[in-house]
């Protein structure tokens, strides 16, 4: 009786971060709409390590091995992000000579709320279930003026996802754990802009809304090891996931239903943690998403050329952080992590979405609460700081019905991040 009552309190856990989930939306934070924040223990080391397990629970969203170190009974692990980014963009010219109107620079950035949740029974020596809810996947980019020069190029856009991953962790021998898990994936995108009209002259454009949604299914798959004492690696992979979108475009006078094919990137992340000195640990990693896979993406229903246009490159993260126990019940984290982002050239980067490289610097610390409030135990507390320095850039891009005019301008943003999580047992 007392395990189902466990099991019924962590089942509401994950209710209430799916709910949360569900009224809030992520801008992106990592390369391309990329969500990284899945974890406030490793933000505060710039998520350096967090696929290499035996620290806390969210490491498994990197690497479902990680699930296999928790202790007996059921194991929680959540954390909220506010995300305060400033995206500026401006229009610097048109093609054809076309005179700029309106306000020539707007700032497309929209603070957030990030929930990620995990819980974990450990059923035998050996075997351990568990199950993440998260949202991998986000953008919500809106101009702070639609007077401004650019807003047959985007004007509001949404991309919102919640994934579930049921997950199975097994140490296979001493030292060595495996994991898998299914990804349960639904993903809805929105997209506001003008069309028609003078370019470079707002307000007298029509407003569109494209809108559609779909659920689809991937795996995870990851090992984590511990050659020696005080040494862990893991390697985590997060698989593709296929959405066929169905939705539809709304304009004065047409309204069709329109269909996309869209495959969202698969995920492989290498983590490396290293005790040094009692209390004194550093953490390592390299992570590689397969971006690539964002071409020119057809949207069925509208005549051509209308597209999802990406076409981007491969993206790569590199993250270097520590860990100090200050004292039994404190301890410190920093960190530092290199962002290689999809989006390199100008044609790539869309002016909701100005992506460039980038550089993260982090702080974080976590706190012993002991047993709380009647119903956690060895409750911990993880609170992270980070701000993200994004390269300037520039964008080259015409309106998607149609190959002309041409708009060029540039781009400068940058983001800040404040996290708080929990850690405890059930």
């Amino acid at each position: 009786m007392q395990e189902a009552s466990k099991l019924k309190w962590t089942g509401r856990a994950l209710c209430l971060s799916a709910l949360s989930m569900t009224i809030t939306a992520a801008p992106a934070l990592a390369g391309g709409f990329d969500v990284r924040e899945q974890s406030a223990l490793f933000q505060g080391m710039s998520f350096a390590g967090a696929a290499a397990g035996g620290t806390a629970l969210s490491s498994m969203f990197w690497n479902p091995a990680a699930a296999g170190y928790v202790s007996d009974g059921i194991t929680i692990d959540s954390s909220y992000s506010l995300i305060i980014p400033r995206a500026e963009v401006t229009v610097e010219a048109i093609s054809g000579g076309t005179p700029i109107n309106g306000d020539p620079s707007v700032d497309f950035g929209r603070d957030a709320l990030v929930p990620a949740s995990y819980a974990a029974y450990r059923f035998s020596d050996d075997l351990v279930l568990a199950i993440s809810m998260n949202s991998q996947f986000g953008l919500t980019t809106k101009p702070d003026s639609f007077s401004w020069a650019g807003d047959v190029l985007g004007r509001t856009s949404k991309v919102f996802s919640i994934n579930a991953a049921p997950t199975v962790a097994y140490r296979i021998a001493p030292g060595v754990q495996i994991g898998a898990g299914l990804q349960v994936q639904y993903l809805e995108l929105k997209a506001f802009k003008a069309a028609g009209g003078i370019p470079g002259t707002p307000g007298n454009a029509v407003t569109t809304n494209l809108e559609g949604d779909d659920i689809g299914f991937g795996y995870t798959l990851g090992i984590n090891l511990t050659p020696a004492a005080g040494t862990s690696i893991g390697l985590g992979f997060r698989s593709s996931i296929r959405h066929d979108v169905d939705g539809e475009f709304t304009a004065p006078g047409f309204n069709p239903s329109i269909a996309a094919d869209i495959e969202l990137p698969e995920k492989l992340t290498l983590g490396i943690r290293q005790d040094f000195a009692p209390g004194i640990r550093a953490h390592a990693t390299v992570e590689w998403t397969n971006w690539s896979r964002l071409g020119v993406i057809p949207i069925q229903g509208l005549p051509p050329p209308a597209a999802l246009d990406f076409q981007w490159e491969d993206g790569w993260y590199f993250a270097l952080g520590g860990e100090y126990d200050y004292s039994e019940k404190l301890t410190l984290r920093t960190g530092f992590g290199y962002e290689i982002s999809p989006i390199r050239e100008p044609s790539q980067r869309l002016v909701q979405l100005p992506d460039n490289d980038r550089y993260w610097l982090s702080a974080g610390a976590s706190y012993e609460l002991g047993d709380f409030i009647g119903l956690l135990k060895d409750a911990k507390v993880d609170a992270a700081y980070t701000h993200i320095f994004v390269e300037e850039g520039d964008f080259s891009r015409h309106p998607s019905g149609g190959p002309a005019p041409v708009f060029t301008g540039s781009t400068d943003s940058a983001v800040d991040i404040i996290s708080i999580g929990i850690r405890s047992k059930l």
